[in-house]
């Protein structure tokens, strides 16, 4: 081996060597740092694996932290640390210097871009910025007003088909059926869809997107499945493959018939009285007069199919559930309905207090994630790039130190009285800030007139010995179902909701 050779290998180790000290230092100074921030006990190398295995455990965990005082807390997976805040002005500290979604190796929505891509939920930066502000539009008032014809004649299918099904039955699941209402109603209004989901059983789609959000977690909380190359040796990588395969298939056949239909009809977009979400996609131009990418429209459709049907579904289905354990609440939600009706979703009084409610105790969006690229300071630590931060929501809309009595289901809390109690840091159904959901007056509109209808035709009865098994995916579900009993009211008057 010559001089030369030997100085360049020489110089090699010796930066490789150096690389890895530097990367021992700043890693036992996070240790350090990390030290301050309340946690339980863990190995050495495998963290916390022992205790946290699934998104159960993992809730567990953080809400015996947060029962303990802790406004933040630390968990190991493995030798990765991941933080979070379970108190509001935690998280405000949070939501000012951070706004970037957690997308790095050992995070969740890095798993989430082989599905939905570089969407709104998941893109950040000047892509995200650009994209938001193209699809605004989509969700202006005028557009969302078109919808809710939509929405009351998915809610009658919906009402139809839970009539027919408690006529064979004591009790019924109603989840099934809400997910597949709530998927009618975002196909339908945002991508012109002619099908029906509540005419199918079982629809691959719908199994696809329930079971992905848990072969996540599986890999959150599984060090080695967070490497591609060996998850995707497995059989949990396999099935999670195919199964993206078939929702991106889904959605990719329902773009390419609209941009088919749309070059057949060159003036559809200027006749027609609104322009649904896949439209816009297709024909929004920036200001150098770009539009979206085939990949970009594809992400943007993935992304609203999966958010739009799946947290309203948990949304809906929890709030059913809710009134058949709150018999007085749904009485008083009914006579609000029967009073206050008159054709409008804004008449309504105790049924957005009700559904508030529903928003904070159950949490349909259990969890979100952030990542910043320079040093932060929380609660008075300084924290250095690299670990993932996240937002428990559940963890905070059940806070003692923020809600009195936060284990009692009481709509009465977002009357006028209680706002200080309410506020935006402390009530998150919809995120905060910049990265809101751009889509939730569409949520709540859809959710307003199922439950109106809902009430107006169903009295909802307990499954007696019944108790969910929650469980905080992507959305929060119930492992063993929301059965409830169904007795048929008398319809009275107008059955058809306007916005009004």
């Amino acid at each position: 081996m010559d001089l030369i050779t030997t100085i360049l290998i020489t110089g090699l180790l010796c930066l490789i060597i150096w690389k890895v000290v530097i990367s021992l230092f700043k890693y036992i100074q996070l240790l350090n740092t990390l030290r301050r921030i309340p946690q339980k006990p863990s190995h050495w190398l495998f963290g916390h694996g022992k205790e946290v295995t699934d998104s159960k455990t993992y809730s567990d965990y953080i809400m015996d932290c947060m029962r303990g005082g802790a406004r933040m807390y630390c968990i190991w997976n493995g030798p990765f640390p991941v933080l979070g805040v379970c108190h509001p002005e935690t998280f405000q500290q949070l939501n000012k210097q951070v706004s970037d979604k957690a997308r790095g190796f050992p995070d969740g929505y890095r798993l989430l871009e082989r599905w939905l891509g570089e969407g709104l939920l998941i893109s950040d930066g000047k892509k995200w910025e650009r994209n938001r502000r193209l699809l605004t539009p989509a969700f202006h008032f005028n557009i969302l007003t078109g919808y809710i014809d939509v929405m009351n004649d998915v809610t009658d299918l919906f009402l139809d088909k839970l009539d027919e099904a408690s006529q064979k039955s004591e009790s019924l699941d109603v989840y099934p059926y809400v997910c597949r209402a709530t998927l009618d109603s975002m196909l339908r209004c945002s991508l012109s869809y002619e099908g029906s989901m509540l005419e199918s059983k079982e629809h691959s789609y719908i199994q696809a997107v329930q079971r992905i959000p848990a072969l996540m977690w599986k890999r959150l909380v599984q060090p080695f499945f967070l490497f591609d190359l060996p998850f995707n040796l497995t059989r949990f990588g396999q099935e999670h493959n195919q199964l993206i395969d078939v929702a991106r298939k889904f959605t990719g056949d329902i773009i390419e018939a609209r941009k088919k239909y749309l070059k057949e009809h060159p003036d559809l977009t200027k006749q027609k009285r609104r322009l649904d979400f896949l439209d816009i996609l297709l024909t929004a131009k920036d200001e150098k007069g770009q539009g979206l990418s085939q990949q970009e429209i594809q992400d943007e459709v993935d992304t609203f199919t999966f958010e739009g049907h799946d947290t309203t579904a948990s949304a809906i289905g929890w709030a059913i559930y809710a009134l058949s354990q709150n018999l007085k609440i749904q009485e008083k939600v009914y006579e609000d309905v029967q009073t206050n009706w008159k054709n409008c979703l804004s008449q309504f009084k105790y049924l957005p207090l009700f559904i508030k409610e529903v928003m904070r105790f159950y949490t349909p969006v259990p969890m979100l994630g952030r990542k910043h690229s320079k040093p932060i300071t929380i609660d008075g630590i300084e924290i250095p790039p690299g670990p993932r931060f996240d937002i428990f929501i559940y963890a905070i809309h059940h806070n003692p130190q923020v809600w009195k009595n936060p284990e009692e289901f009481d709509p009465g809390r977002f009357d006028v009285e209680h706002r200080d109690e309410t506020d935006i840091y402390g009530f998150i159904p919809f995120s905060a800030g910049s990265r809101n959901c751009i889509g939730q007056v569409f949520a709540m509109n859809e959710i307003k007139i199922t439950l109106a209808k809902f009430v107006k035709r169903f009295e909802v009865l307990p499954v007696k010995g019944h108790k969910p098994q929650m469980q905080a995916d992507a959305v929060m579900r119930s492992l063993n179902g929301l059965p409830v009993q169904l007795r048929r009211r008398k319809l009275e008057g107008s059955t058809q909701l306007s916005s009004c």
